[in-house]
């Protein structure tokens, strides 16, 4: 099968707490451009993906809680959310950078992709939109996480298929339970082609640091060009604590 390639990187880091030094701010508040609907999805799928970051993170968790936790990411959206909205507070580039920076890789937590052998009698009712299989750890997984399946296309004696989600979900542990199944040949995450952007998180102690990598040059192969900026949050106050990697005026 042909996949589409995602290239995104998870960025682990150490918060610097040292502060940086900001050069004159030029924006303001007046600067700000009122977020539209999609964006501010956009920053919801951003916090599922901190979120999932987190989980992963716990070496348990990673591979069997598969449902990620509505209260926290609300908590990480409203952060995001205030971060934008005080973006002009932390640095020029970054207020300029604000809304072009998302991760994309959280669109990996909505779907995965399975392959099933045609010799399998119970993938004929998923080729024909049928979600009942008569196999009950299957049966199980749809019903408990409310998954659709879509027949993709049938190549050679292989049926290929998408298991999709109408929210985030942690897809490792989700793939991990099909594959204690035994009834599929392959089972994968649906990943993309797109840009170096991601936001991902580190806390110390009442400190919340979110990492904005930004990416660009050849990203589906890994991209040629970085630049981040760490902004610490803490009782309602932003900080610009790093900024790092190649001069933006490259891009």
């Amino acid at each position: 099968m042909k996949k589409i390639i995602f290239i995104s990187l998870v960025i682990i880091f150490n918060p610097c707490t040292n502060n940086v030094n900001v050069e004159n701010l030029k924006y303001s508040a007046k600067d700000l451009k009122p977020l539209s609907d999609s964006t501010e999805a956009l920053y919801h799928d951003d916090a599922a993906f901190v979120e999932f970051g987190q989980i992963i993170k716990d070496s348990v968790k990673k591979y069997e809680q598969v449902e990620l936790n509505e209260d926290t990411i609300k908590s990480y959206y409203n952060d995001l959310l205030y971060i934008y909205n005080n973006s002009y507070k932390i640095s020029n580039s970054f207020f300029e950078y604000a809304t072009s920076l998302h991760s994309l890789g959280d669109q990996t937590l909505y779907h995965i992709s399975v392959s099933v052998d045609t010799n399998k009698n119970w993938a004929n009712n998923w080729v024909e939109g049928i979600k009942n299989t008569g196999i009950i750890k299957i049966d199980s997984i749809i019903n408990d996480y409310n998954l659709e399946v879509n027949f993709v296309f049938k190549s050679d004696s292989i049926y290929w298929f998408q298991i999709k989600s109408s929210k985030p979900i942690n897809y490792i542990s989700l793939m991990e339970k099909f594959k204690n199944t035994n009834e599929f040949i392959n089972i994968e995450p649906t990943v993309f082609i797109g840009t170096g952007s991601n936001i991902s998180l580190s806390k110390e102690n009442q400190i919340r640091y979110y990492k904005y990598y930004y990416g660009w040059g050849d990203c589906p192969s890994g991209c040629i060009n970085h630049h981040y900026w760490i902004v610490a949050l803490k009782d309602n106050q932003v900080e610009l604590t790093d900024e790092g990697g190649e001069p933006l005026s490259q891009k």
